[in-house]
């Protein structure tokens, strides 16, 4: 083995990127500071603000783990751009095409011949006890004879002005999406300077890209998609603006299905063959049937369609296998076995511990090295040795010499600083350079320039995850530029359209469900208010009316009696209440119901309004999920809660355009409200005792249609009249048969639906309107005919009990048919 050792580098003060003697500016900075300087430090501070309202207008978000605005937290940047001279960069570009091209050859060795073993010059300890090494992948044919698509390169800058790779991310690599909206907003708040700084443009890079993953499939308008781990990955913004941007369609593994070795979009207008994927899934993740079983983010069989290469993957599955840095101390010998070639870009001193000599030297010089662990998966967080007391010393390098091979260590360097505007002044931060290579099919290229990382405080840590936030980086070019760009110029007109993009099935699913969680929880507080309301007062009838009006939620996780012979007491009946709204482990309860609503409202953020958004995160917290609030605190909670719930029925009636996606989310609105008005009608329709008459005025009140009754009827209550306007008056939106009216409307709209499923629907609003309620005899306490009952009236329960049995079977039909494609089964969609 060869360039196994590497001397430490050995410098003082960090590398000032502005300026060498801490006065005079560097001579490419120089023309920024000017500028800077005339534009005063008021109008920075405009432009700042700014740049703030073009990231929250453009939803630009990066989730912090450990913060609570989660996937709601705004991107960070400075608008400060990093400055590369022309020089400098030529240099950059090279050393990373090279890196580019020696890391994809040791992968093709890897997966291939692995000449690189039997010859020595790479440890096979480190290739068969790395975790990302994929042994279905061994052999198998991958896009442009090539590994990598693109991978970023981390940079930093010693105190003598050498650059050194810190890291090489070859498996998904993250961070151009949001280079390129950096871009954008710096562009924007200082338009003069970039202009008159002839800065390379980034969009070509892009476009490059798209042509390189368009040229994979060899066919005619290719369907090529982003695979994204889903929303609550820290990066998924960039995954959806980049899709948006390069044409794709971001989809999740759910999106995708494998039918004869070929993999397939579920879109809500059939099966679309895919031709390319770009996965921003590790590669572990990407296939449960051949790879982690646990994964829930990949394709079932996508290894399989790879196989009969009927599907491009870029990255290539595998390539993970070198994103561990210790790979590094062997890259220089490397790359003169393979290419012969000098390494232009050296990597920051390296130690990987599974060779002895490297762990007697790391464990001697503990102070001035960063431990970490060899394969990432590990888990483990970097240690700084000198942060160490002396006994965790003792204890740390035990756990060294335990598994050497599961280390490696690096020299802890100081980082170069660059300037950031905060508070109307300028400070010195630590920056890191992530710039990015693209293999094209016809050989590679480098993004100008990259995204820039900034420490979020003083101090050597970069991370993101950290509070850190980034910086546009310019490259001032010494030649005319290319000024294309794949976005619109703001001042040329945009052809109108008005068609949509295809929906995947995922969103329908989704937004059905949002629909269906938004009316259970209305029809839930509804119930619950006016249980609640009335608890404290109730004598023993009454009591029965709300255990009646209780048996509407269909609750199997309720505490009361299960038999209707046995009563609760009113303290039962009123935990139970509490339990219904608050507690957020019971799958019935308000609170659960609105935990679903925030997270399914959050998978389809960009499909909703702000303002829509806005509402999903207070309705979430509308309601406690403790029971420390005080029993007389819940119906104004209640109130608010329903209040939200209106103001969303309100935009979505208002406010959404009538796409595939307001489809799906009335369709699941109607049928959700469809199902809690035939739970409520049953109850009513079998006869009422004298003292369960109040649950008509409950009843009236949860349908939201006092009013419309008393119109009518005034203050005299009547099942059949409470029938009528709840069931059968189709101008009442609460009514069921409006919902079932609507349901057959929205249905007929939808792309392939089915004849004799809509005529089925038909068949039952049909049914439904021949009962003339005004014919059908109801026992009336006191009347002569107070215990017989009409052949109407059975049938009318009859016709009840076989709707609720029945509407599921609808949403198990759109399951099947859009969402799943699923071969169905013969669910009844009739009576």
């Amino acid at each position: 083995m060869t360039d196994l050792y590497q001397i430490p580098l050995r410098y003082g003060d960090s590398y000032d990127e502005l300026s060498a003697d801490g006065v005079t500016p560097r001579p490419h900075w120089a023309h920024l500071v000017d500028s800077l300087q005339s534009i005063g430090p008021e109008e920075l501070g405009r432009r700042c603000s700014r740049a703030e309202r073009r990231i929250r207008e453009n939803g630009i978000t990066y989730n912090i783990y450990s913060d609570p605005l989660g996937a709601n937290r705004p991107w960070q940047i400075d608008i400060v751009p990093f400055l590369i001279s022309a020089d400098e960069w030529r240099y950059i570009e090279n050393g990373i095409i090279q890196r580019a091209r020696l890391l994809s050859l040791i992968l093709e060795d890897l997966y291939g011949t692995q000449n690189l073993l039997k010859s020595g010059h790479f440890p096979a300890e480190l290739l068969y006890a790395n975790p990302a090494f994929l042994r279905p992948m061994v052999g198998v044919r991958v896009p442009a004879a090539s590994y990598l698509h693109m991978l970023a390169i981390d940079l930093a800058r010693s105190p003598d002005g050498q650059w050194w790779v810190l890291a090489d991310r070859t498996q998904a690599p993250s961070g151009s999406g949001y280079a390129l909206e950096n871009r954008t907003i710096v562009s924007d708040v200082l338009p003069n300077i970039f202009r008159s700084s002839n800065v390379i443009r980034l969009a070509p890079f892009f476009r490059a890209q798209r042509d390189a993953l368009a040229s994979l499939a060899q066919r005619n308008n290719p369907r090529i998609v982003l695979l994204t781990p889903g929303p609550h990955n820290e990066t998924y913004f960039e995954h959806s603006y980049l899709a948006r941007y390069l044409g794709f369609t971001l989809v999740e593994g759910a999106d995708l299905t494998v039918r004869d070795q070929c993999v397939y979009l579920k879109t809500v207008d059939g099966l679309d063959k895919v031709d390319v994927i770009l996965r921003r899934v590790d590669d572990s993740f990407c296939d449960p049937l051949e790879l982690r079983s646990d994964s829930l983010l990949g394709v079932p069989g996508l290894v399989g369609a790879i196989v009969a290469d009927n599907v491009k993957v870029a990255n290539a599955l595998g390539s993970g296998v070198i994103e561990t840095a210790a790979i590094m101390p062997f890259l220089p010998g490397l790359s003169r076995h393979i290419m012969g070639e000098r390494l232009t870009l050296p990597s920051v001193a390296t130690w990987w511990c599974g060779q002895p000599y490297a762990l007697d030297w790391v464990l001697t010089h503990l102070d001035s090295v960063v431990v970490k662990p060899a394969f990432p998966s590990r888990g483990m967080e970097p240690v700084f040795g000198a942060s160490l007391e002396q006994a965790e010393k003792g204890k740390f390098s035990t756990l060294l010499r335990t598994n050497p091979h599961e280390y490696v260590a690096q020299e802890q360097i100081n980082l170069s600083n660059a300037p950031v505007w905060d508070n109307g002044l300028l400070h010195s931060r630590s920056v890191v350079l992530r710039t990015y290579a693209l293999n094209t099919g016809k050989g590679w290229t480098a993004i100008p320039g990259g995204l820039v990382r900034v420490a979020g405080a003083e101090g050597p840590v970069v991370s993101m995850q950290r509070g850190g936030h980034s910086k546009d980086a310019w490259v001032l070019w010494d030649s005319p530029v290319d000024t294309f760009s794949m976005l619109h110029p703001r001042n040329q007109p945009v052809p109108l359209r008005r068609d949509s993009p295809g929906v995947p099935s995922s969103v329908a699913d989704r937004v059905f469900w949002l629909g269906r969680y938004v009316e259970r929880a209305e029809n839930t507080a509804r119930i619950v208010r006016s249980m609640i309301s009335r608890v404290r007062s109730a004598d023993e009838s009454e009591l029965a009316c709300l255990v009646r009006l209780h048996a509407c939620l269909r609750s199997r996780q309720s505490k009361l009696p299960k038999s209707r012979n046995k009563r609760p007491t009113p303290l039962k009946f009123e935990q139970e209440l509490i339990s219904v709204i608050t507690d957020v482990k019971r799958t019935d309860s308000l609170a659960f119901t609105l935990s679903e609503v925030s997270r399914v409202g959050n998978s389809v953020r960009e499909r909703l309004s702000a303002d829509m958004m806005i509402l999903v995160g207070q309705l979430r917290d509308s309601i406690p999920t403790d029971r420390d609030a005080q029993f007389l605190e819940f119906p104004a909670m209640l109130n608010l809660c329903l209040e939200l719930l209106s103001a969303f029925s309100g935009m979505e009636r208002e406010n959404t355009t009538r796409g595939l996606g307001w489809l799906f989310l009335s369709i699941g609105r109607r049928l959700e409200r469809a199902i809690y008005l035939t739970r409520q009608l049953r109850e009513i329709s079998f006869p009422l005792s004298e003292h369960e008459w109040p649950l008509l005025e409950c009843m009236l009140e949860v349908a939201d249609s006092s009013m419309t009754y008393r119109s009518r009827y005034y203050t005299t209550l009547q099942p059949l009249a409470v029938l009528d306007v709840l069931m059968a008056d189709g101008s009442n939106p609460r009514s069921l048969d409006f919902q079932l009216s609507h349901l057959v409307d929205l249905y007929q709209k939808l792309p392939r639906h089915l004849d004799e499923d809509l005529q089925a629907m038909r068949d039952v609003l049909a049914r439904l309107r021949t009962f003339d309620l005004g014919k059908i005899t109801y026992p009336l306490p006191g009347a002569s005919n107070g215990t017989a009952r009409s052949s109407g009236l059975v049938q009318l329960q009859s016709f009840l009990s076989g709707l609720e049995r029945l509407l599921p079977s609808w949403s198990d039909n759109l399951s099947s048919r859009y969402f799943s494609h699923a071969r169905t089964l013969p669910i009844s969609i009739g009576l």
